[in-house]
C-alpha cells in the first residue's frame, strides 16, 4: 500500500479538445504520487516562466561605426557610452564640464599620453536596471573618438564598471548581460548547495549511510521509471541494496545544471553516471534541494536511466 491517500482528480483547467484528451491519457497512465509529481514540476514551469517572472537583464548594443555602444543613464538623462573591456571608465569633457581638475595618464593603444582631466562625481548611474551611485569618474575630452566614428559619445563604460556590473558582452547576439541582484544571490546559493553535495557525493562512494541519510531530507520522494520512494528510510534502502558496500566500491559521478532558486530551495536538472559490479548506469533526471537547519538536503528527484551498460560477469548470470 502507498503512503499516501489524498484524491488525484484531472485537473479539468486544460482546454477542452485535442490537448485535453492527449493531457488525459497521460494523466491515467500516470500512478497517484506520480500525478502530483507532474503537477508540482508543472507549476514550477509556470513560476519560472510566467511573463511576470524576473528576467536576467539583456541590453542591446548599438554601434558608433563599428564601436560598440549603449544607452546609459546619467542624472536622469539618456547619454551614450562607448562599450570598452580594455579602458578604465571615463566621461566626455564636453558633456561633464564641472568637477575637479586633476592631471592623468591615458593608455591607448597608441601608447600613453599626460592629459588634463577633471574628477567628476555622479549621483547616479543606470544601466539597464541596475543603479551606480555616487561614482567618481575622470572626464577628458573624448571628441576625437566620437568624431571618428560619426556620434557624440558622453563617456567610456570600462572594464571597472562592467565589473561592477557584473556584466557580460555576447558579441554574437550584440548584447550585454547584466547580472541581477536576484542571480547574485542564486549564485550564492548553488555554491552553497555544491559544497553540500560533494560531500554527499563522498558519502554515497565511501557507503557511509549515516552522512549520505544526513544529506536527504526526511520525507524525500525519489521517482523513476521502475520505482517511487518516500522518506530517508526507503531512500537509504533503495541505494544500499544496490550500491552500498560492494566490491569493487560503486562509483557516482553527477553533473549540475539550469539551476532555478525559489526562497532555500533549488531546482535543477542533472546527469549522473554509476560505476558498479553491475555495470555502467547512464542517467539524467530533475531534483529539488531544500536548506533546513543551515544544510541543503535531497528534497525531491525525478530519474530516468538513458542507458546501461553491464559488465561481463552480470551479463553472464543472466
Amino acid at each position: 500500500m502507498r503512503p499516501h491517500s489524498f484524491p488525484c482528480p484531472f485537473p479539468h483547467s486544460i482546454p477542452q479538445g485535442f490537448w485535453q484528451t492527449f493531457a488525459e491519457g497521460i494523466w491515467q497512465a500516470l500512478s497517484c504520487p506520480l500525478r502530483h509529481a507532474f503537477l508540482r514540476v508543472a507549476l514550477i514551469g509556470l513560476v519560472l516562466y510566467a511573463p511576470g517572472a524576473a528576467r536576467a537583464q539583456e541590453i542591446a548594443l548599438e554601434h558608433c561605426d563599428t564601436l560598440p555602444v549603449m544607452e546609459v543613464v546619467v542624472g536622469g538623462q539618456p547619454m551614450l557610452f562607448l562599450v570598452d573591456t580594455a579602458a578604465t571608465s571615463m566621461l566626455n569633457l564636453k558633456s561633464f564640464t564641472s568637477g575637479r581638475a586633476l592631471d592623468m595618464k591615458v593608455t591607448s593603444w597608441s601608447g600613453t599620453l599626460a592629459t588634463s582631466a577633471r574628477e567628476v562625481t555622479i549621483g547616479e548611474m543606470v544601466v539597464g536596471n541596475t543603479k551606480l551611485v555616487g561614482l567618481k569618474l575622470p572626464a577628458i575630452d573624448l571628441s576625437a573618438v566620437g568624431n571618428a566614428c560619426g556620434r557624440k559619445l558622453d563617456g567610456i563604460l570600462g572594464v571597472d564598471l562592467l565589473a561592477k556590473l557584473g556584466a557580460t558582452i555576447n558579441l554574437k547576439r550584440q548584447s550585454v548581460h547584466v547580472r541581477t541582484v536576484d542571480e547574485e544571490r542564486e549564485t550564492e546559493l548553488v555554491e552553497e548547495m555544491h559544497k553540500e553535495m560533494a560531500r554527499c557525493v563522498d558519502a554515497f562512494n565511501d557507503s557511509d549511510e549515516k552522512v549520505f541519510g544526513d544529506c536527504l531530507d526526511p520525507k524525500i520522494v525519489l521517482f523513476s521509471m521502475e520505482t517511487e520512494l518516500y522518506g530517508r528510510e526507503q531512500v537509504v534502502g533503495y541505494f544500499r541494496g544496490r550500491y552500498f558496500h560492494q566490491k569493487p566500491a560503486a562509483r557516482l559521478e553527477i553533473q549540475e545544471s539550469a539551476f532555478h532558486a525559489i526562497g532555500e530551495a533549488m531546482w535543477y536538472e542533472y546527469e549522473f553516471t554509476i560505476e558498479s559490479a553491475r555495470g555502467l548506469l547512464h542517467g539524467r533526471g530533475m531534483a529539488m534541494c531544500r536548506k533546513s537547519e543551515g544544510h541543503w538536503r535531497m528534497a525531491t528527484m525525478h530519474h530516468s536511466i538513458v542507458k546501461f551498460e553491464p559488465t561481463q560477469a552480470s551479463a553472464a548470470s543472466r
